[in-house]
């Protein structure tokens, strides 16, 4: 049976200041199997390019950084994230120097994700990286202010925060659960 729900129209609801470079907002009305219309909102961030979450990895060990986040009005520790600007392993490696300082080698893309299918059009590519050493982590290296802290987790560690509630980004832990399963 097709469910497959037809868009029937489009309006632009929110261009930002770049003319849509990081974020645009639609209104999507779409005709139910049921016949009846209902209007959806959908975000484009990054200019619909995939974004990228870095999973940056110290043997066992899961780089973490930690950063205040307006829209649930807390501080919260997740993965380095980015959004897209060449291809998911570029970015990461940029992005990974940016929040940290740190470079990395050894990139891989490990899955595609659909972070939030209800409301952001663009994919996430999570992009596992090697850090190599005990390099010095040096957190907003773009002097941003984006970032507090970093630091290195053990799986032990993630497992009791995420247990606690302490450690509950959706990127994060979607990416840590593709990484999971792609090591089998």
């Amino acid at each position: 049976m097709d469910t497959e729900a037809p868009r029937t129209r489009t309006d632009k609801a929110y261009t930002d200041a770049d003319g849509g470079r990081w974020c645009e907002v639609y209104l999507d009305t779409y005709r139910l199997p049921s016949g009846a219309e209902t209007v959806r909102h959908r975000v484009r961030v990054g200019g619909g390019r995939t974004g990228v979450v870095v999973l940056a990895r110290r043997g066992d060990d899961i780089l973490l950084v930690r950063q205040w986040r307006p829209t649930v009005g807390r501080w919260a520790w997740e993965l380095p994230r980015g959004f897209g600007e060449t291809d998911p392993v570029s970015d990461a490696l940029r992005e990974l120097v940016e929040e940290t300082g740190l470079v990395g080698s050894a990139a891989v893309a490990l899955a595609y994700l659909d972070v939030d299918s209800g409301l952001l059009e663009s994919e996430v590519a999570v992009v596992e990286v090697s850090v190599q050493g005990d390099a010095p982590l040096r957190p907003g290296t773009l002097d941003d202010g984006e970032i507090a802290a970093a630091r290195w987790w053990s799986p032990h560690d993630l497992a009791e925060a995420i247990r606690a509630g302490e450690l509950r980004d959706g990127f994060t832990l979607a990416a840590l659960g593709a990484a999971a399963a792609a090591r089998g």
